[in-house]
Order: structure tokens, then sequence, then C-alpha cells
């Protein structure tokens, strides 16, 4: 990983320790000893409360550690602290979020529990995400929002304690039954701090140097599959999985890229170690969330993975989405919002869907650069006739080739749940890759004569198996080789690799 002296730091001493990367806008995280996700930030802002930020108040101890309070005055932005940030995140597909605080890591929790003037407390305590975690966004006609928590006494607006006296002044309690000024919060978005990809791409080394690498995709299938090895796996585990499949040492040293679609966010950190034990040097890992649009709202909230662990003792892992794994030299990053199907009706019941990304890092050095991404499903509920998926082809040849300096190499790929334009299969649609194809050089591409833009099929299906994950690299490059294992267990998916020369 980069030396503390770089301009982009990881982070140190923390469950989630990734570099954080939003839609749109990639971030570097400050190195901070408390778990920090890589969602959009937002902050909240009390209307009743004369316009104070909700702080989390993590240094008061007993029952108020860390409870929110509409307390904090600010002039810009720039003003705010982790205690006045905050992440969304859902495991209900939207339907309700939970907030995520900055200053501890921990969700923001409804004291059920809890008596008096401090009946339904907020505070940011919660490890993983469950009933007591959940808030459904109510946007109003001015532009604001309430946030509604169910409670023993059922659901309550969360109201700021403008007039509480003493201790008790600003507190958030889940208590009223109507929305006024003391419910209403402005949820404004901090998701621009830090941004890597200030002014673009740097420019690729020139002239561009020869270069030799192998490159990885897999689906390691670790979210919430339960008929997967990986489903509810950690960090370390997952971690030598993936480098176990890199081949022997003087293989995995010649890796630049590893591309990885359905991880959690808890993962990074370890596949990041576990690939620096392996190969010897260092290793970054970009993470970006796949997301959901909230009910009643105009946001997106971070879907979380399944917890790992068992009943009683589950283990937070985060959000769910795809990885990057690049060496550190890499020194600018950036992940894209990808068009995707909006949450609809089907057959008369309310769908809510996958909001999909994209990810991109450069080795200027090298004049290298990699994206991947994972594109919808071919479901009924997501994008049955695959009209998405071509409109999210078009946007990730844009990113790879329109927004890209001349100069650099690109490698491309992931999981893009699509089969090739000459597959055998009955699976359709089959034209959602035909500008890669055209563009550049699967790495499996004329394996057939007969079927040229076809290759080995990377995802079993019941009585049959398909390719939808690829690895595309320029046409003028030479593939020297390309392998596609079949093993079946711990993901749904094959690992693709290839070796690529330039």
């Amino acid at each position: 990983m980069r030396q503390a002296a770089r301009r982009l730091a990881v982070l140190c001493s923390a469950l989630f320790a990734v570099i954080a990367m939003t839609p749109v806008q990639a971030q570097a995280v400050e190195a901070r000893p408390v778990p920090v996700t890589a969602s959009d930030k937002y902050a909240l802002r009390s209307v009743g409360a004369g316009g104070l930020y909700v702080s989390v108040e993590v240094e008061t101890t007993g029952s108020g550690q860390a409870m929110l309070r509409a307390r904090k005055a600010a002039a810009s932005l720039e003003d705010l602290g982790s205690w006045e940030k905050f992440t969304l995140h859902t495991d209900d597909k939207g339907a309700s979020v939970t907030l995520r605080s900055e200053a501890n890591g921990n969700y923001v929790t409804t004291e059920r529990g809890y008596t008096g003037s401090r009946q339904n407390l907020l505070r940011a305590r919660g490890t993983t995400s469950g009933d007591w975690e959940k808030l459904q966004l109510e946007k109003q006609t001015d532009g604001t929002y309430a946030l509604k928590a169910v409670t023993n006494d059922g659901p309550k607006y969360v109201t700021a304690e403008v007039q509480d006296p003493g201790t008790d002044a600003g507190l958030l309690r889940a208590r009223g039954d109507t929305v006024g000024s003391w419910q209403k919060f402005q949820l404004v978005a901090l998701g621009e701090e830090n941004a890597s990809d200030a002014g673009g791409r740097p420019a690729p080394a020139s002239p561009a140097p020869a270069a030799d690498f192998r490159v990885m995709s897999w689906n390691v299938c670790a979210n919430h599959n339960s008929d997967c090895g990986n489903h509810r796996v950690e960090g370390p585990p997952l971690g030598s999985r993936i480098t176990d499949r890199m081949g022997t040492t003087a293989e995995s040293q010649q890796y630049r890229a590893v591309f990885l679609q359905e991880m959690c966010e808890s993962h990074a950190k370890s596949i990041e170690a576990q690939l620096e034990a392996k190969t010897g040097t260092g290793w970054d890992v970009r993470f970006a969330p796949i997301t959901f649009a909230v009910d009643k709202s105009s946001v997106k909230a971070a879907r979380t993975c399944d917890n790992s662990g068992s009943a009683g003792a589950w283990k937070d892992r985060g959000s769910y989405g795809i990885g990057l794994a690049v060496p550190d030299a890499n020194v600018w990053y950036h992940s894209y919002d990808l068009p995707s199907p909006q949450n609809r009706t089907v057959d008369g019941v309310w769908e809510r869907v996958e909001q999909r990304t994209a990810i991109c890092a450069v080795l200027p050095a090298q004049a290298l650069q990699f994206c991947t991404a994972h594109f919808s499903a071919g479901l009924k509920t997501d994008d049955a006739d695959g009209s998405k998926r071509g409109e999210q082809a078009a946007k990730f040849q844009e990113i790879v080739h329109a927004y890209t300096q001349p100069g650099y190499r690109t490698v491309y790929g992931g999981d893009l749940n699509a089969t090739p334009p000459d597959s055998a299969s009955s699976d359709l649609p089959k034209d959602v890759l035909t500008s890669a194809y055209a563009a550049d050089k699967e790495c499996d591409e004329g394996l057939s004569s007969t079927r040229p833009r076809d290759g080995r099929s990377t995802k079993p299906l019941t009585g049959r198996s398909i390719k939808i994950d690829y690895l595309f690299g320029p046409s003028a490059g030479t593939i020297v080789s390309c392998d596609v294992t079949a093993e079946e267990g711990q993901s749904d998916h094959y690992p693709v690799k290839a070796r690529f020369r330039f």
C-alpha cells in the first residue's frame, strides 16, 4: 500500500480499511482509527434548530455515548468534521435506510428500550444493521426530509428537541406523529470532498514502455448467494482464495490488476494484504458500492452485504459492490454510475433494482489503465430485454476510450452479464458487447474459427453453462495466454486470467 508521505492515504487500524470511491466522484480516505465506508457522505441540518448540523457525540460516556444532537454551527461545509458526517446504507433494497457515522463507524440506532425524556433517543452504536437501525426517508415539498423510525409505540418521526433544557437540548428522538419544523432536516451531500481525480487522468508515460503482465477477473459471489462457498466469508480467507488462483509466486508477481465483483467492503484490506504477501510488493484495493434508489427520496443508499458469522455472533461486512486491485504505483482512480433499470412494478409487485457501477485506475509510468464493471442481470425483475446492458456497454466504452487520454493501453472487463456475439447458446441478448469486440480483443477471442467472438464458459447454470465474464485489451497488443478453469463451490463464476504483451 502507499507510504504515509504520499498524497492519497489508506486507513490505518480500521475495520474497513479501503480507499473510498463513490459513484461519479472518487474519494481518498484520510487515515483514522475507525471504519470509514466507501459510500457518498451526507450531513444532517436541522430546520427546527435554526440550521444547526447534527453531531454524533462520541466522547460522551455511558448511556448517552454517541447520541445525535443538533448542535454544530458551520459557515461552510469545510467546517464539518467526522462527527457531522454520515453514509447511507440499506439492507432491504431501499425500502429503508440506515445512517452510519463517520465518527465511530457505527450505525445509528433508535433506543426503543429507553424511557422518559430520552425514550427513542438516536445513538450511533449499532455494529450491525437491524430493525432498530432502520429509518424511512420522506422527502417534503420544500426539499427537506423527515426521518421515520419504528418504535415500540409504532412509527414515529425523528425530532430535534429544540426546546428541551440542559443536557437534552437538541437531542434527536423518534417521537413525532406529524411533520413540523422540528422534524425536518436537510440532507446535505458531501460527496465531492477529497477527490483523487481533480484535473482528470494524469498524462501517461511517453513513449509508452513495453509491458508484459497478467490480469484476472473473478465474480467471487461473497455477498447474498447462500449457494456459494464464499457467502458470508470474511476477508482473510477470501484474500487467500483470490491469491491462490493467481498461480505460483512468480506468476503472481506478473499481475497488474485483479477485477472483483460481488465482494464486500470489509474484504478490501485483507485482499490487499494477501496480494502484498503473495507478490512481495505494494497493492491498493479500490472499492465502489452497488446502490439502490431509496423510497420516497431522491438519494441512493449502498446495499449492505450479508453479515458473516452466525446468529448471535454476526459480524458486519459493510457495503457490497465491486473492487479493483492495482499496484500502489497508481495515482488516479474514479468510479462511475452506469445507466441502470429504475424501480418499477413487475407483475403487480414493486421491484427495487440495483444501480450498477464501474471503476478505473491508471498506472501513468507504465501507460496502463484498468477498468472493471458489473452489468445488470437478465432477470425479469432487472434487465430482462438487455436494453440497459446495452446502455451500460456503451457507457463503459466511453469510460475506457472517450474519457481516456491518448497513450494509455487499457485492459477492461468483469462480469458483463451478456453472452458473446457468436455464442452458440440460446441465451440472449448477444449484441451487448458488439462494440467492445469491434474496438478491442477479448482474451478468448479466436479460440473457435467458426465462432471467433466467443469463448469458454464462465458461468455454470442448470443443465448448461455460458460465457459472461470478460477481459478485453487493445487489438494492437498480444494476448499471450487466456485461462478459464472450471471450478464450482466457492463462487458461481469461474475466474478468467489473461497475460497481455504490449
